[in-house]
């Protein structure tokens, strides 16, 4: 079993019909071998290497496990789901040469690490080695630490800490 990592994602396409058919692949979730990554990577392997094929092309070895999206306009899609490990760095590269702008973040509580994906840019933070959650937040920063709550997290282990 893996430790899950939190996925954020917002995906611009650049144009009303690669939002078409981006629309259409997601309705289209019930197919067989249907797969969000595969949209942007598709699966050309055989079943035998499925495993490290998936993992050196997407960057995790399973599909996105969607928990939710939605549509904020004709071009943008906000969405959020969860991949085997780390998060599918892959995807958003193959996304932004294909014309997408990718806007994500990604957080693996298991092994204490946190990040971005913007536009081509990444910031990775390991945080196994902060003491407290002040040091977590001088670390990681106040958005991605914001937005995933990492140090009022640590902060409530503190606390328990010292109740027993």
């Amino acid at each position: 079993m893996p430790n899950w990592c939190n996925n954020t994602l917002t995906i611009t396409c650049a144009s009303k019909e690669e939002a078409d058919e981006l629309h259409k692949h997601l309705e289209n979730q019930e197919a067989d071998d249907w797969t969000f990554f595969g949209f942007f990577v598709p699966e050309d392997w055989n079943e035998d290497d499925w495993y490290w094929s998936r993992v050196n092309a997407w960057g995790t070895k399973w599909d996105a496990s969607i928990s939710h999206y939605e549509w904020v306009d004709d071009y943008n899609l906000v969405m959020d789901f969860d991949t085997a490990w780390g998060p599918p760095i892959g995807v958003y590269e193959a996304a932004h040469e294909q014309g997408y702008t990718i806007m994500a973040a990604y957080y693996e509580p298991g092994m204490c690490f946190v990040g971005s994906w913007n536009i081509g840019d990444e910031e990775h933070y390991e945080y196994s080695d902060c003491e407290t959650a002040d040091d977590i937040r001088e670390r990681v920063g106040d958005d991605l630490d914001d937005m995933f709550a990492i140090s009022d997290w640590f902060r409530e282990m503190e606390e328990e800490e010292t109740l027993h």
